[in-house]
């Protein structure tokens, strides 16, 4: 049988290397210490500020008096555009800490793969010894 000791040695020090080199697991957005993601949008020159928070919830928005001089529907306009553009930073905020990897469960998907690893392994390399095993008694007892 093949000797599964170094493939399992080097998957045992990867897991390590990863279980020791995060700096602790990924926080949700909001955990301690930690703002949840905002998303902002300004138009008009930077005279009109929107901020959006998780959920779509616009949480403020901020005019320079000079705005209100605007017609009704040339703010309104405007507002729709910093509206959009806080919700689409938002997003885009938003998805980036979606794609933080928690090293803990990276680890431990590592150790469950490296365990069914090695048990398909063994079992393949059973397999193997067997037919080899076979394959040697046919040339010492070959047939008639």
């Amino acid at each position: 049988m093949a000797d599964l000791s170094e493939f399992d040695r080097m998957l045992a020090e990867t897991r390590q290397l990863l279980e020791q080199g995060g700096s602790g697991p990924a926080r949700p957005a909001g955990a301690e210490g930690e703002a949840p993601p905002e998303g902002r949008g300004e138009t008009a020159d930077g005279r009109i500020r929107v901020v959006a928070a998780p959920g779509g919830e616009v949480t403020s928005i901020e005019m320079d008096p000079r705005v209100l001089r605007m017609s009704s529907e040339e703010l309104s306009a405007e507002l729709v555009v910093a509206v959009n553009a806080a919700l689409r930073d938002l997003r885009e905020r938003s998805q980036v800490a979606d794609v933080a990897i928690d090293p803990a469960v990276l680890a431990d998907r590592l150790r469950e793969a490296q365990d069914q690893g090695l048990r398909q392994l063994a079992m393949f390399t059973q397999s193997l010894d067997e037919i080899m095993t076979r394959i040697g008694d046919r040339g010492q007892n070959p047939p008639r």
